[in-house]
């Protein structure tokens, strides 16, 4: 029994020689829209034989499934990948976090020696005040000596007494440094003595090999987001455009000098391919449970055990050359190594520059808001591979705020708001002359007459379009009749006007549109102007 457990220790500790713990090192990551991909690289030596590799200090929110190991070298069979948590080792923490905390350290030393300082005054303190008696009952001082005895004393006494005072007050000022470090610490989002990962290889081989091995596998808790400028000189010049990424990650394992890919894939959503099954019409009938049963396992589930979706295709779009476009994503190789710390800090870098076919156009709803704004028009901006998101709008120089680029849409032309111009003034007003309310028999009509004033206080001629509307009836008993339009274009399904201005430096142009509704006189309507 004992040659048999002796055995099995000398088995397990062989066993664990083998067991080899690697050094690897951050090589190169890619950056998902949500979660990253990793790579990380290690030279190894085999002996013939069976034997595990250690990768150690692997983030904890890796996804194990995600794995693949890559071998340099013929002649070696990867058996098994495995991943382990490591509570012994913990992962790194930033070179700011280690000063923050050799900070801390510092401020607690010097505030427990100030408490010391404080007790040893406290104890002179008890000394002198039980030293207060003169000597006893037996003897006797003079009244000088009193007084001299009295102002010794109370010298002393105020001397211990401020010292403290001082001393407790840098105290009360060094807890108010360790508060702030330790918000600053917590504003890192980062914990001490955190559990790292270890990747496990078990490879064969038959001969002695020295060879590179790089494992590659995706970490959640990190990604990316656009944002972009848009830059224009004016309205005789096109719009630039800068695209950035910010990107963040909290995984708990910094990355160093790493080649840095973004790319505009999502791991985390759904892969699955969406199925449109058959749309069935049919009379309305009441099954009972057992028939209705039936008809679900004859009528839907057995059709499509032959998989019989309708499927649809999807065109790709023309590149760049310093931009790598895959079957479905879009990436963005970074030209310059990078380093992102694991503190959940925002990170900029720039991705791409464009300069942007532009063609300008004023637009106002005076009806709603009496403002111009200015609007980009981007033809074929799907060339340009830009993905939804945040926009700081400059224009002449100058900040104007901030829009939104949505990438989602299906035309072949993208508007950009570049903000409101005060240099166009645009005025809605009634005309009381062309108003009227009057009977006709059992019907009342009432006309509405607007007048549209646009004044172009700039120095440049602009185009701008003036949009209006006039309401549109949903009941048979209620007429709208556009009786006025001026040069709108009229669309009368919507209810829609449409002006479109050609305005040379400081004119001003006036357009008119006069509409009436009749109804019956004894209902009430809304919606009317």
């Amino acid at each position: 029994m004992k040659k048999f457990i002796g055995s099995l220790l000398f088995t397990v500790l062989v066993a664990s020689l083998f067991a080899q713990a690697t050094p690897s090192t951050i090589q190169s990551v890619k950056v998902f829209r949500q979660n990253a991909q990793i790579s990380r690289k290690a030279n190894i030596k085999l002996t013939p034989g069976t034997q595990e590799i250690v990768l150690t200090g692997i983030s904890t929110f890796i996804n194990p499934s995600s794995v693949q190991v890559k071998i340099d070298r013929p002649g070696v069979t990867l058996l098994s990948v495995k991943y382990k948590r490591n509570y012994l080792q913990s992962t790194e923490i930033s070179k700011e976090e280690k000063d923050l905390f050799q900070q801390i350290k510092d401020v607690e030393d010097e505030i427990n020696w100030l408490k010391e300082q404080i007790a040893a005054l406290k104890g002179v303190e008890e000394i002198l005040n039980k030293n207060q008696d003169l000597g006893g009952r037996d003897q006797t001082f003079t009244a000088a000596q009193v007084m001299e005895l009295a102002s010794t004393y109370k010298a002393k006494y105020l001397e211990i007494r401020k010292e403290a005072l001082s001393l407790k007050k840098q105290e009360a000022k060094l807890n108010i440094d360790i508060v702030n470090l330790k918000r600053q610490v917590a504003d890192l989002k980062s914990e001490d003595n955190r559990p790292s990962g270890n990747i496990v290889l078990k490879l064969a081989t038959k001969q002695n090999i020295s060879t590179k091995l790089v494992c590659t596998y995706t970490v959640a808790n990190a990604g990316w987001s656009p944002l972009y400028d848009l830059r224009s000189e004016g309205i005789t010049s096109d719009v630039q455009l800068f695209y950035k990424a910010k990107i963040y990650q909290s995984t708990g394992i910094a990355w160093k000098n790493v080649a840095l890919t973004v790319s505009t894939g999502n791991p985390v959503h759904d892969q699955n391919r969406p199925i449109l099954y058959p749309l069935y019409v049919n009379f309305n009938q009441v099954y009972s449970r057992k028939k209705m049963a039936a008809i679900v396992e004859e009528e839907i589930i057995q059709p499509y055990a032959t998989n019989m979706a309708l499927e649809s295709d999807v065109d790709g779009f023309g590149y760049d050359a310093n931009v790598v476009t895959n079957q479905t994503t879009v990436e963005f190789v970074l030209p310059d190594k990078q380093t992102v710390f694991a503190d959940g800090k925002e990170n900029l870098v720039s991705l791409e520059s464009y300069k942007l076919g532009t063609e300008y156009v004023y637009h106002t709803v005076p009806k709603i808001n009496k403002g111009a704004f200015l609007i980009a028009k981007i033809k074929n901006w799907g060339q340009y591979n830009l993905e939804s998101g945040e926009a700081n709008i400059f224009f002449e120089g100058a900040y104007v705020g901030k829009t939104s680029i949505n990438a989602n849409v299906t035309s072949d032309e993208l508007l950009i708001s570049m903000g409101l111009d005060n240099g166009i003034v645009v005025e809605r007003k009634p005309i009381k002359e062309f108003s009227s309310k009057k009977l006709f028999g059992a019907k009342q009509k009432e006309t509405y007459a607007f007048e549209i004033i646009v004044k172009n206080k700039k120095s440049v001629s602009i185009e701008i379009e003036v949009l209006d509307q006039v309401p549109i009836s949903k009941n048979a008993k209620i007429s709208v009749e556009l009786e006025e339009k001026g040069s709108a274009e009229y669309k009368e399904e919507i209810g829609k006007l449409l002006w479109k201005l050609d305005m040379s430096p400081g004119q001003t142009k006036k357009e008119r549109f006069v509409y009436s509704v009749k109804y019956p006189k004894d209902q009430m309507v809304s919606g009317k102007k």
